[in-house]
């Protein structure tokens, strides 16, 4: 459930709709963050990124599902959207339309199949968060 007023999600999910740049914080083993620029899609309330098992990220949410993200507008940084919580991850077969959408965002069209013929060779899975505050 979102603590959003109507208003601040429609001004979040239009700042969100460019291929901007998310940076990703986990908790590290010895407490420290570990930040990782990624790509992302928000839709649905839920900003997902697409990453692989063999990933720190990954092996630091499984171990402790908390995670910050950080979006930016630009290189003044004068605008921008911070989002913390618990991640949900999903490793099944729905989590190639939402790679999909990810990788549409960031390649050209003519570039989309082969690059997703590629990451279906990997160990992927899709984190998965909610817009609440």
């Amino acid at each position: 459930m979102t603590s959003l007023s109507s208003e601040e999600l429609a001004r979040v999910e239009e700042f969100l709709a460019p291929p901007l740049i998310a940076v990703v914080a986990t908790i590290g083993g010895s407490g420290m963050p570990q930040l990782t620029p990624n790509w992302y899609v928000y839709r649905e309330g839920r900003v997902a990124v697409s990453t692989t098992k063999e990933r720190i990220k990954y092996k630091n949410l499984v171990r402790d599902p908390r995670l910050a993200i950080c979006v930016y507008s630009d290189m003044e940084a004068s605008e921008y959207v911070t989002i913390r919580g618990p991640v949900e991850i999903y490793d099944d077969d729905g989590i190639w339309p939402v790679t999909q959408a990810i990788v549409e965002r960031y390649f050209a069209p003519d570039r989309v199949e082969a690059r997703m013929r590629q990451l279906r060779t990997e160990n992927r899975v899709i984190l998965s968060m909610a817009v609440e505050r």
